[in-house]
């Protein structure tokens, strides 16, 4: 059955309405037509079933036959503060940071960042193809994605468990790291070019355990999904 995200203050009683992409992509890609029967998820953990009604390019409605509260992962939530990367590899983070449970994406210019974009509107197009993801890969919450901040903008008091992935690394593989039992999780992966060495000592300074993925060189964002799932893996958040 397709999914499809519905703002909740959309939703007034038993009928739902659309927004005006979701609308066009129902009724001029999808063709589906009234009566069929769809899946609906308002980004707070609510998902409910019902048809559609009203089909045309401006505006879908939805008749709701019922709701029910789906689980919204893992008890300690993963954060993932990445360097920007260049061309479309950020654009590919999100998505597969959203479809392996990543609670919040935070992008971070670092000293040797390659990515010169506008991030107004790299953000709008990263919250796009987050939703599209949550839609794929049957994710109830979308996955927070914050604007741009500077490394020393980070704020990690919140944070039990930090590790930063480090290509000088060449003691500890980022599965002998220790986890706290309790608490939100941050991941630091920089650009392609690595952590300048006083972003190494910031990390240091604020608590971060420097891990490494062992002995291959691996690309940025190949990294980045090895790390987020071997730490996905080791919470239990795979299962």
């Amino acid at each position: 059955m397709r999914r499809f995200y519905v703002d909740p203050l959309a939703i007034t009683g038993d009928r739902a309405l659309l927004s005006e992409a979701e609308s066009r992509h129902i009724a001029s890609v999808l063709r589906l037509q009234p009566g069929d029967p769809v899946e609906l998820f308002d980004g707070s953990g609510s998902v409910y079933q019902g048809e559609l009604q009203n089909v045309s390019r401006d505006q879908v409605s939805v008749r709701l036959l019922s709701k029910q509260k789906e689980h919204l992962g893992t008890s300690q939530p993963l954060y993932l503060f990445q360097g920007l990367l260049k061309g479309k590899k950020m654009d590919f983070l999100a998505q597969k940071a959203t479809e392996l449970g990543v609670h919040s994406f935070q992008p971070v210019i670092t000293r040797y960042r390659e990515n010169r974009g506008n991030p107004e509107r790299q953000q709008e197009r990263w919250q796009r193809i987050m939703l599209e993801a949550c839609k794929q890969s049957k994710r109830s919450r979308p996955m927070d994605i914050h604007p741009l901040i500077h490394l020393d903008q980070i704020d990690v008091t919140q944070f039990s468990t930090r590790l930063f992935l480090w290509e000088k690394e060449n003691k500890k593989l980022i599965g002998a790291c220790r986890i706290r039992e309790h608490g939100p999780i941050c991941l630091l992966l920089g650009p392609e070019g690595g952590f300048h060495p006083d972003e190494v000592e910031w990390a240091r300074e604020n608590g971060f355990q420097s891990a490494s993925l062992g002995k291959r060189t691996l690309r940025a964002e190949t990294a980045t999904l090895a790390t987020i799932a071997i730490v996905q893996f080791l919470l239990g958040a795979l299962s």
